[in-house]
C-alpha cells in the first residue's frame, strides 16, 4: 500500500490524499476507513471528514464503486492490476489522537485518514510528503530518501503519527542504549536542562523496572497551545502530548507535562507490549471490546504518577496532590454505587468519555488507579517490600516487541503468584462488583504510614451536593450528589439558579450561601423554561468533600 500527502492552501484544513492499492486479481476490492483508533475506545467516524473520493486503476480510467457502510468502499476491480483511490480529508481538529493542517504544519494520525485493504494489511506502506522545501518531519516512521517513509505494514503506519512544519523545536537524551526525541510544535520556550534531568530520571526508572526497552528509538511530539489544553495517546515508538496553554507549559502546566509524558510512555509496555487478548489483534473495522480497561488504564495511570514519585521526579507534595485528585473524582462520583470498573470499561464503547446519565458508571483512569494502588500495597505488604506491582507487570512482558496478551484470570493468578495470598476480594469487591473502597484504600495507605482527610468545601455549594457553574447570568448545575441536601430538596442537572432570598446573583453563589447559612434559604431557579422556587435544605453528610492525604 502506497499513500501521498499533498497541501495545497492549507489555512482551508483539506489534505489531498491519494492512496494506491494491489488489486491481486480479485474482481472485487473492499477498502476501509479505521472506524476507531488504539488509545480511545469509542468509535471515531473518521468518515465524516472524507470529501472528494474518486477511484481510478493505473491507467486513469474512473472505476465504480459502492458505499457499503459508513466507512467502506467496495470497487468493482475486473481487469485491473491497481486501484488508486483519491480524496480530501478535513483535518480542522487538533488533539492528541487527531489529524490537522494550517499555515504552520502538517500533523498527521494515519489512523484517521488511511484507507486500508484489510486483505494486504500486513503489507509494506510507503508514505510520501509533498512538502515545502523549509518543512522538517518529526515521527518514529523509517525513512529512506527526503519525504519517503516505510511502515513494515498497516498496524505500524497508523501506529506512527508524524508533524511536518518549519517550526519544529528538538532535542534527544539517551536512556539504556535507546535515544529519546522530545520535539515540540507551537509557540513554547523549552527549559531543555530541566526537561532532560526529569525526563530522564522517570525514562530510566521506567526501563530499569522492566528491563528492557521494546524498541531501538522513541519520540515525544508535544503540540503546545495557545489555549488550555491536556490530551495524550500512546504508540509502540512515539506519543503526542497536547498541553497548553503556552506560557504555562514550563511553570504551572509543567506537572501536567510530566505526568502525561510519564503515563504515556508507561503504555509503551502496558497495552503496547502487553494487552488483553480480546483486542489481540486489533480490528479496526468494529469495536474492540474488553472489561480490563482497570489495567490498560488504571494501571497506567497509577504507574505514570508512581514512578515519577519514585524516581525523585515528584516531591511526596507533589505526589500526594495526584492522590487528593484521584480520591476526589472517585468519591464525587455516584457511579461507584452502581456500575462496576470492568462494565464501565466495556462501555467505552458506549458512553466512556462524557459525563452520561448521572451516576451511571466510573472511571477506567480513576477507579483503576485506585485499584491499582490497592493492589500494589497488599502485594508490597505480603513480601516485606520485596515485590511490587512492577513485578507483575514486568512478568507480564515479553522483553522484546512480542505483543502478550492476558485475560482476567492469568492477571489474577499473577498478582496472587507473586504476592502469596489471595486478591480474590479485591476482583470481586471492587473490580467485578460496586462496593465501597473506603477500608481498601484504608489498609493501603496504612502500609505507606499515610492517610486521608475528608474536610468540607470551601465551595458551599457543594456542602449541598451540588455543583454549578456560571453561565450567562445564572448558576447552571451540572452535578448533584445521591443523598445530597441539594437532591433533597429537589435540584435537579440543569436547573439555572438565579437568585437566593431574592437577592439576584451575579457569579456569587457562594457569597450569599455563606451569609444566609443560619437561615432559612430560599433559591429561585429556572427548569425548562418555567421559573420555580424552593428552600434549601441544610447540609448533610452527603456532600461533595475535599481530600487531603497525610504523611503520618
Amino acid at each position: 500500500m502506497k499513500y501521498n500527502f499533498k497541501i495545497n492552501n492549507p489555512h482551508q484544513h483539506f489534505i489531498e490524499i491519494s492512496a494506491e492499492f494491489s488489486v491481486n486479481d480479485r474482481s472485487t476490492i473492499s477498502l476501509n476507513l479505521p472506524s476507531w483508533r488504539p488509545g480511545r475506545y469509542e468509535l471515531g467516524n473518521f468518515a465524516k471528514n472524507v470529501k472528494d473520493l474518486i477511484v481510478k486503476d493505473n491507467l486513469g480510467s474512473i472505476l465504480n464503486f459502492t458505499k457499503t457502510s459508513k466507512d467502506q468502499w467496495l470497487v468493482n476491480t475486473a481487469g485491473v492490476e491497481t486501484v488508486i483511490v483519491s480524496y480530501f480529508y478535513y483535518a480542522n481538529e487538533l488533539n492528541a489522537g487527531s489529524t490537522y493542517l494550517d499555515e504552520n504544519q502538517l500533523y498527521v494520525n494515519p489512523i484517521n485518514c488511511c484507507l486500508f485493504d484489510v486483505n494486504s494489511i500486513d503489507d509494506e506502506c510507503n508514505v510520501y510528503l509533498d512538502l515545502p522545501s523549509d518543512y522538517t518531519v518529526a515521527t518514529s516512521l523509517k525513512t529512506t530518501i527526503e519525504n519517503h517513509f516505510i511502515a513494515a505494514n498497516f498496524h505500524e503506519l497508523v501506529d506512527s503519527p508524524f508533524i511536518c512544519s518549519n517550526s519544529l523545536k528538538e532535542y534527544q537524551y539517551t536512556s539504556f542504549g535507546v535515544v529519546f526525541h522530545l520535539c515540540f510544535q507551537g509557540e513554547v520556550k523549552p527549559d531543555w536542562k530541566l526537561l532532560i534531568d526529569d525526563f530522564k530520571k522517570f525514562t530510566d526508572y521506567q526501563i530499569e523496572k522492566f528491563g528492557s526497552f521494546p524498541v531501538k528509538e522513541y519520540y515525544f511530539l508535544f503540540q503546545i497551545t495557545p489555549y488550555i489544553a491536556y490530551h495524550g495517546v500512546e504508540h509502540q515508538r512515539s506519543t503526542v502530548v497536547l498541553l497548553g496553554p503556552s506560557y504555562d507549559v514550563f511553570k504551572q502546566k509543567y506537572t501536567s507535562l510530566l505526568g502525561v509524558s510519564s503515563h504515556e510512555l508507561y503504555h509503551t509496555w502496558n497495552v503496547k507490549g502487553i494487552r488483553p487478548k480480546d483486542m489481540l489483534p486489533y480490528d479496526y473495522c468494529k469495536e474492540n471490546y474488553t472489561h480490563m480497561g482497570y489495567v490498560t488504564e488504571g494501571v497506567t495511570t497509577y504507574m505514570g504518577d508512581r514512578t515519577l514519585y519514585e524516581s525523585n521526579v515528584f516531591s511526596i507534595k507533589q505526589y500526594f496532590k495526584e492522590l487528593e485528585t484521584l480520591l476526589l473524582r472517585h468519591f464525587h462520583n455516584d457511579g461507584r454505587k452502581h456500575y462496576s470498573v470492568s462494565e464501565s470499561s466495556f462501555d467505552t464503547w458506549l458512553d466512556g468519555y462524557v459525563a452520561g446519565v448521572p451516576g451511571r458508571k466510573v472511571s477506567i483512569y480513576v477507579e483503576g488507579a485506585l485499584i491499582a494502588l490497592i493492589c500494589d500495597a497488599r502485594i508490597r505488604q505480603q513480601t516485606n517490600n520485596d515485590f511490587s506491582l512492577h513485578d507483575v507487570i514486568r512478568e507480564m512482558y515479553s522483553g522484546s516487541s512480542e505483543v502478550i496478551g492476558y485475560d482476567r484470570q492469568s492477571y489474577q493468578n499473577l498478582l496472587e503468584k507473586i504476592s502469596g495470598t489471595s486478591f480474590a476480594d479485591i476482583f470481586n469487591d471492587l473490580i467485578y462488583g460496586n462496593k465501597d473502597f473506603n477500608s481498601y484504600l484504608k489498609e493501603a495507605f496504612d502500609f505507606y504510614n499515610w492517610s486521608y482527610l475528608q474536610e468540607p468545601s470551601m465551595n458551599k455549594i457543594w456542602n449541598y451536593g451540588v455543583k454549578a457553574n456560571w453561565i450567562e447570568g445564572s448558576f447552571k448545575v451540572f452535578n448533584v450528589l445521591e443523598g445530597g441536601s441539594g437532591a433533597n430538596s429537589g435540584l435537579v442537572i440543569d436547573d439555572k439558579i438565579h437568585s437566593v432570598n431574592g437577592y439576584k446573583l451575579n457569579n456569587d453563589l457562594n457569597k450569599w450561601l455563606e451569609y444566609f447559612q443560619n437561615d432559612e434559604i430560599v433559591i429561585s431557579f429556572e427548569r425548562a423554561g418555567e421559573l420555580k422556587r424552593l428552600v434549601l435544605v441544610s447540609p448533610n453528610n452527603n456532600q461533595y468533600f475535599n481530600y487531603k492525604m497525610l504523611n503520618n
